[in-house]
């Protein structure tokens, strides 16, 4: 849904059960004319659908999310400002279908999001 257009991945690796991944965000998508047109944020709600479709890409598999436990919006990402951030996403436990997550993004300056959390296989 996002990502292609909102946000592309430009890099990505992983170490055991944990993915390092670099998004750039399309400063100029339509979403930002709306939110907001003389300062652009980056929405929670496309944040967290971030984390859903970058998941699902870096384990090549749909992924639902199930629940929610912890969301925090740390900071305002603003995607003129901070063109890339850096996705640590991290499986912490499987059992079956079902999978714990945790993730923080990041720059060097400012942490914006942090998530924990349950998926299952889509």
């Amino acid at each position: 849904m996002l990502l292609g257009s909102f946000y592309n991945i430009t890099e990505s690796s992983r170490e055991g059960q944990t993915f390092r991944v670099k998004v750039a965000f399309n400063a100029a998508h339509e979403i930002f004319k709306g939110h907001f047109p003389d300062l652009p944020v980056v929405p929670g709600v496309c944040q967290t659908q971030m984390l859903i479709e970058t998941l699902s890409h870096v384990l090549a598999r749909p992924v639902e999310m199930k629940l929610a436990h912890h969301i925090k919006f740390l900071a305002l990402l603003n995607p003129v400002k901070t063109k890339d951030i850096d996705l640590e996403i991290k499986i912490d436990k499987e059992e079956g279908d079902h999978f714990w997550v945790s993730a923080i993004y990041s720059s060097p300056v400012e942490t914006y999001f942090r998530f924990k959390g349950e998926f299952i296989n889509g």
